[in-house]
């Protein structure tokens, strides 16, 4: 199983750990709840070591990447970060990835770390002739820093103004005594930074974190509370909500598809998509009677209509909640439904998304 170069500091540190698409990570080190509550009221540290980076190098790269990826990949420069989905030809879902633009010749991709070696080979087997692919994953920690106190913790580390650091904006700078790639993104749904640096560097950040945060009441977070955060602002966990079966139209997505450019890879079949119109779309819904998971099934009047894609305990409003696909004309704002699974039965009202409106920089 593939570790985080710094597995030895989360057990030193109490982390009870899972295994996560092949990863050993923490899921938590004091609770779920407290590192969940954490993040929406201070600040917390993820150690995201798992997610992999991608660098696509050469003359063309810029424009190499606008044709494999959805989003506008060409109007970008340095410093620009885009959220955007990479599709089949068929407009499956491949991969939810960042796209960080350092210029015309190099992009970094920030992909899922169970997709890292099948978004390589995509990559690898459409790559223009003059370019050149490397997957950097092992030579890389990544930290995420968020919650609404993250900035305010984080310029203690640096005489940059972090304030001059835009949403889904990025720059080089002088932190933690190092030259660092820091990004104002996250997947919490709260202000925050993500921060890259070579893995011999990992284990001192991090510590160095914990002991000033300790002013902050900052606490090392896990993959639970990341999932927990994520979820309540309905953000995508790949695997789970997307994947190749599912379309960018379907789930919520198209903003993440520009349509206006010249070709992508997937444009005709998205573009078909679009104009018959789905049959299903991503809802949430409010459960009563407990949790309902991954594969739940969905039923109205005896018919099953859905499937749960995640489902979960909101530690902020304080209910039980689930993100699903529901077959239209079914899955109206509003609309009660019966879920089961796993012998288990619950009722769900569809309800708007996302549960909790995000906080993040504008």
């Amino acid at each position: 199983m593939k570790t985080t170069p710094l597995i030895e500091l989360h057990k030193k540190l109490g982390a009870h750990l899972t295994e996560f698409y092949g990863f050993l990570m923490p899921l938590y080190y004091k609770s779920i709840r407290d590192e969940h509550l954490s993040v929406r009221n201070g600040v917390g540290i993820f150690d995201v070591s798992h997610m992999g980076e991608i660098e696509i190098e050469g003359k063309k790269a810029k424009l190499f990447a606008d044709y494999i990826l959805t989003n506008n990949i060409n109007l970008t420069s340095y410093g620009d970060v885009k959220y955007t989905v990479m599709c089949n030809e068929e407009g499956g879902i491949l991969d939810d990835l960042f796209s960080y633009t350092f210029s015309d010749e190099r992009i970094l991709l920030v992909v899922n770390a169970s997709n890292i070696e099948k978004d390589f080979n995509w990559i690898k087997k459409h790559l223009w002739d003059g370019l050149s692919v490397k997957n950097i994953s092992s030579e890389i920690v990544e930290f995420a820093i968020q919650g609404p106190q993250a900035e305010k913790f984080l310029q203690s580390f640096t005489d940059f103004n972090l304030s001059q650091i835009g949403y889904f904006k990025f720059n080089e700078i002088e932190i933690f005594g190092e030259k660092l790639l820091v990004s104002r993104t996250g997947y919490t749904g709260e202000d925050g930074f993500e921060v890259y640096m070579k893995a011999p560097l990992g284990e001192r950040i991090f510590m160095d974190v914990l002991e000033k945060g300790k002013k902050f009441n900052l606490l090392p977070c896990g993959l639970g509370a990341r999932d927990t955060l994520r979820f309540e602002v309905c953000y995508w966990l790949y695997g789970n909500d997307i994947d190749e079966s599912t379309n960018p139209i379907e789930s919520g997505q198209k903003f993440l598809v520009d349509f206006s450019k010249n070709d992508f890879i997937g444009k005709k079949a998205l573009e078909k998509i679009k104009e018959e119109g789905v049959r299903r779309k991503w809802r949430g819904l409010e459960v009563s009677g407990g949790i309902a998971r991954h594969g739940y099934k969905i039923f109205k009047d005896e018919k099953e209509v859905g499937f749960v894609t995640s489902g979960n305990f909101s530690f902020i409003l304080n209910k039980s909640l689930a993100l699903a696909y529901i077959d239209l004309p079914y899955g109206k704002i509003g609309e009660e439904v019966k879920i089961s699974g796993k012998g288990r039965e619950f009722t769900g009202k569809v309800i708007k998304k996302p549960f909790i409106k995000p906080r993040t920089k504008k």
